[in-house]
């Protein structure tokens, strides 16, 4: 028999316990989130004494909150999580709170005290630039964990039925089931799911009630679409792994026709 499910993880074995116990994230820390699970992933727990968490990486990148109604900025069913360690930032306009892609990455970095990089991604996110992505990143660099920021409306909703699931792995054309939300976001691109006709993109959010606590499977164009944004800011991919694979990450990546730079999602940092 032919028809074969192929799987390929990212991220290295540490990250799915340490993802599974986090869960989920603090308002409005969606990239202090990825960042800090990217930084205990290679096994840096803590920083100067203080311990890397989601309050860390926030402060180290200047995240702000928006303090507007909490409700707004959650998936349906969820509730709000303030529990913050620090004190963080309000910002003085709404519109430009949260984090910027550019400062997780060098929160990471400094954070890392160069243990790790943080490649940039920007795109350009069309003809498959995902598949592209995911097929270098798993050959050169497949420890590496890959934050992605990107505009959720244009994902699949996170619990498409299982006919569907197996009808899109065949390489059936299907109908996309409406995604569950619309927001600036960051996930994690965290597997790879080949079938005899299709491949679907595992994606670890920062919800449980997403998917199966927390994972959910995206086609790889909704995933361009999403990172290609239609709500006026850019999106990309952050990678971060060993300096050695970065390097060589960026070398190929670089030559495959990707724009590696920091991009503005909006967010202005405190």
């Amino acid at each position: 028999m032919t028809d074969i499910v192929d799987v390929r993880l990212l991220g290295g074995g540490a990250l799915p316990a340490l993802y599974d116990a986090e869960l989920p994230q603090k308002d409005e820390l969606c990239g202090a989130f990825w960042g800090s699970l990217a930084l205990r992933a290679f096994g840096i727990d803590s920083v100067r004494g203080e311990p890397v968490d989601q309050d860390l990486v926030a402060r180290e990148a200047g995240t702000t909150l928006s303090h507007g109604d909490p409700y707004e900025s959650l998936p349906p069913g969820e509730q709000p999580r303030v529990d913050y360690r620090l004190e963080l930032p309000v910002a003085d306009d709404p519109a430009g709170a949260g984090t910027a892609a550019s400062t997780v990455a060098r929160a990471i970095e400094s954070c890392s005290d160069g243990r790790l990089a943080v490649v940039r991604v920007a795109g350009p996110w069309r003809d498959g630039a995902v598949a592209r992505l995911l097929e270098r990143t798993l050959e050169l660099a497949p420890e590496a964990v890959l934050i992605a920021n990107l505009q959720t409306s244009h994902l699949w909703g996170s619990k498409p039925g299982s006919a569907l699931v197996f009808a899109a792995l065949a390489g059936v054309e299907v109908d996309a089931p409406p995604s569950d939300w619309d927001v600036g976001h960051f996930v994690s691109l965290g597997f790879v799911l080949r079938g005899p006709g299709g491949t679907l993109v595992g994606v670890r959010d920062t919800y449980r009630s997403l998917g199966w606590d927390g994972n959910h499977l995206q086609p790889p164009a909704a995933l361009d679409a999403a990172l290609a944004r239609t709500d006026g800011v850019e999106g990309g991919v952050l990678c971060v792994c060993r300096p050695a694979e970065g390097e060589t990450l960026a070398e190929r990546l670089g030559a495959d026709g990707f724009d590696l730079r920091d991009w503005d999602n909006g967010s202005v940092p405190a």
